[in-house]
């Protein structure tokens, strides 16, 4: 009888000890990939500042033209983006730099090697004090935007 309880015993601790370790890897694997993919999304945050929303591509080129910019059409607006940044502290140095209302939208940055380039030129700009050569980082931001065919998914 002892020998029977034993080996009941036996058939169902074997069991239960390989869930609770197969459980155990599992977890610690998907752990790893959720927080792998956590730190990759929050060092490609990026950081779109949008001058307006307008309803006709003319109306666009006429309220932005002393700014350099790029446009892209949504739900049948033209939105102008005068500034892109990864660092939400230069936000407030691109917002000064044209002394306007501005639209802060956050996104998600697909491409690593574009978003490197873009915190290049963010350490740049939060060195820089000089509104005409903030400027110029900023454009060179642009110019990044317009070169790529970027891929951003936006954060709600």
């Amino acid at each position: 009888m002892k020998e029977k309880i034993i080996n009941q015993t036996k058939k169902v601790v074997i069991p239960v000890f390989i869930s609770i370790l197969c459980g155990a890897i599992c977890g610690k694997i998907v752990y790893n990939i959720y927080d792998e993919n956590n730190t990759f999304l929050a060092n490609n945050t990026m950081y779109l500042l949008q001058a307006g929303a307008y309803s006709s591509y003319d109306n666009m080129r006429a309220n932005t033209m002393g700014n350099n910019y790029v446009y892209y059409e949504d739900d049948g607006l033209y939105k102008a983006i005068i500034g892109i940044t990864s660092s939400y502290d230069n936000i407030e140095k691109i917002k000064n730099a044209y002394n306007g209302e501005v639209i802060v939208n956050e996104y998600y940055l697909n491409d690593i090697e574009l978003s490197n380039k873009i915190y290049e030129l963010d350490k740049e700009l939060s060195k820089e004090e000089d509104t005409n050569n903030i400027k110029e980082i900023i454009n060179s931001m642009l110019a990044l935007y317009k070169e790529e065919n970027i891929n951003l998914t936006k954060v709600n």
